[in-house]
């Protein structure tokens, strides 16, 4: 108690917000000298200088940041591997059924029409999108932030639930590598191209004006490396995990993770 008391009074309790400022005051330096530096020798070097300052910030605050870097880097290694897997899911030869088997089955439970044609058949003009059609598109598209997203703020904010969440990914993903060797499924937009458009590329071709993958949609991204990769959902799973976490973060968090769920779940279809 006696040694509490001390601390206190010598104001060690309330220096840890003025520590971490101070560690980025080199930082603030760094860019400062490289800025002023870029001024006087009139802007020929800015990459070089701007390059310096970034190097130097990193190797000063990477004593700071190595845990974070570690635990991060982990989580990131995950996605990596599952990738990487997923590329050679369809190349080993165990499927037990054909691509189009999901199909045949969806159609069979939804009166001969895919879920995917009935919806775009009701909401979807290709001519014209429409606000809704650029919002489940972003909403698809945040697959590849949102886990990341979430990965870090459990680990700034509950980072004794991070290990689970980096778990959970994994465990998660194994079983959909399970899923694409065994039951290797195509997506509504290739198995049934004259009903179904990939709607998300399909904005990004009219917003962006290039082509993402010929005039049918039907091509893959080229960072995509498996088509066959429909069932399960590694967009509906991921996104399952965010909201799972997002409850551990508090009530408003866990009704917003739900409500992302459920759009990436409708825009997914």
């Amino acid at each position: 108690m006696n040694q509490n008391v001390y601390r206190r009074a010598r104001g060690v309790g309330t220096l840890e917000v003025p520590r971490r400022l101070r560690q980025l005051l080199p930082v603030v330096a760094f860019f400062a000298i490289a800025f002023t530096v870029d001024m006087i020798t009139g802007q020929r070097y800015s990459s070089a200088w701007g390059s310096a300052a970034i190097v130097a910030s990193v190797i000063h605050l990477v004593p700071a940041i190595r845990p974070a870097l570690v635990a991060l880097g982990g989580y990131a290694a995950i996605w990596v591997t599952f990738n990487l897997g997923r590329a050679f899911a369809e190349d080993i030869g165990l499927a037990i059924a054909e691509p189009e088997t999901i199909d045949g089955w969806e159609r069979a439970m939804f009166g001969g029409k895919l879920p995917s044609a009935s919806m775009q058949a009701r909401w979807f003009d290709a001519a014209q999108g429409g606000m809704h059609d650029v919002l489940l598109s972003l909403v698809h598209a945040s697959f590849f932030i949102m886990p990341f997203l979430m990965a870090g703020m459990l680990w700034w904010k509950r980072r004794r639930h991070f290990r689970d969440y980096a778990g959970a990914t994994a465990a998660t993903f194994a079983l959909g590598l399970l899923g694409f060797v065994f039951l290797p499924t195509a997506p509504p937009w290739m198995s049934d191209p004259g009903e179904v458009t990939r709607v998300t590329h399909h904005v990004l071709e009219q917003s962006a004006g290039f082509s993402l993958g010929g005039a049918s949609g039907g091509d893959a991204f080229w960072f995509e490396p498996n088509d066959l990769a429909a069932l399960p959902s590694v967009h509906v799973a991921a996104t399952v995990l965010v909201f799972l976490a997002a409850r551990r973060l508090g009530t408003l968090a866990g009704w917003l993770g739900g409500l992302y769920a459920l759009l990436m779940t409708l825009a997914v279809v």
